[in-house]
């Protein structure tokens, strides 16, 4: 078991270093950011010692970083089509790697990955940080317990207002490997294989509005699960969410099963309920007052998922025990699920799944 701190290397430090500092903060008893690699030097040093600290060594360029930082890990944090370079750069350095979701563009990139990782005999998991939080996990362990009975329908949600600039790498669909669906619907998509298993046929049609991105902002994907369960999940990119007054959810899961449901709302947590008999009437429009209600499940930690994510994958990196659920082994499925979905919008035809590519 490694006692000594993991000294770590971040690659690149847009927006998410926001979620990863006080990660790195909680767990400053197993770390310490000893580098961070970032494309100006000049515009960006000033927030990231802000968020990291003085003694951190700022490289310009993350390629610099690989060849002559000391370091035992990174984190990858770079647009989509850096990825698959730069994990196969840092596991060529024998340093072990945590990417920033979604893993990369495609299957094949993905596979890049896991290889160079294996290959170098270095470990590879994937920043899908809703496996670590509170609320959902609470709702795997519910799914998990078979108290909602057989499941037999899924439905996962994903709202924001985003429009980018067209000199962010984000607007440019080459780079961000689709639109919306690969970029920010790979979360739910992940939640789904995570709750329910893998699937056996998607669906999909999108929107493309081209003054917000190149890719498609609104995107909606059915699938039939390999369970028999039927999932549909939805995008929308343009919509007031949850950012303004009595605005509509961020993100929303709701599990139908055989003997009860229940649902995640953002802002409300996760909450179930056990059919009772007025469930199970036939034509029965108006429930009696006695029905049972929904019942909130109160989360085992408060702890950002970031910061979870982090602490697991830190404990991993020092042989104790330890949550880790993230492996590039798996989430490269999670691309997968998100590319058969293109695949199906572009063709207009069932994607079946597993891709032969």
């Amino acid at each position: 078991m490694k006692t000594d701190k993991i000294k770590l290397a971040v690659l690149g430090a847009g927006t998410i270093l926001d979620a990863y500092a006080p990660a790195f903060a909680a767990n400053d008893d197993r770390c310490e950011v000893v580098a961070v690699a970032v494309s100006d030097k000049t515009r960006k040093a000033a927030h990231i010692r802000e968020k990291l600290g003085d003694k951190v060594e700022i490289y310009e360029g993350w390629q610099t970083l690989v060849d002559n930082a000391d370091f035992d890990a990174a984190i990858i944090n770079l647009p989509h089509d850096l990825h698959a370079e730069a994990t196969e750069a840092v596991a060529g350095a024998k340093k072990h790697v945590l990417c920033e979701k979604v893993m990369a563009r495609n299957v094949a990139e993905c596979r890049r990955m896991i290889d160079a990782c294996k290959q170098n005999g270095v470990s590879l998991v994937i920043g899908h940080n809703r496996r670590y939080e509170a609320d959902w996990v609470s709702l795997k362990e519910l799914i998990d317990s078979g108290k909602l009975g057989k499941i037999l329908f899924y439905k996962l949600e994903h709202n924001q207002n985003v429009i980018f600039p067209k000199d962010n790498w984000v607007f440019e669909s080459e780079r961000l490997g689709g639109g919306a669906i690969m970029s920010c619907l790979t979360h739910e998509i992940d939640a789904l294989r995570w709750f329910g298993g893998e699937t056996d046929t998607v669906t999909c049609m999108s929107t493309v509005l081209p003054e917000r991105m190149q890719g498609e902002c609104i995107g909606a994907v059915t699938a039939m699960m390999k369970s028999g369960a039927l999932a549909l999940l939805s995008i929308n990119w343009t919509t007031t969410s949850h950012r303004t007054k009595n605005g509509l959810w961020y993100e929303l899961i709701h599990v139908c099963g055989t003997e009860g449901e229940a649902y995640y709302l953002t802002g409300r947590g996760t909450n179930y309920k056990i059919h009772g008999a007025s469930d199970k009437a036939i034509f029965e429009y108006a429930l009696p007052e006695t029905d049972v209600a929904f019942e909130r499940i109160l989360p085992g930690t408060g702890l950002p998922s970031h910061t979870v994510m982090v602490m697991e994958w830190l404990k991993f990196l020092r042989g104790e025990p330890n949550k880790v659920c993230t492996f590039g082994e798996d989430s490269i499925h999670t691309v997968e699920v998100a590319q058969a979905a293109y695949i199906s919008r572009d063709t207009g035809t069932f994607a079946k799944l597993p891709l032969s590519l």
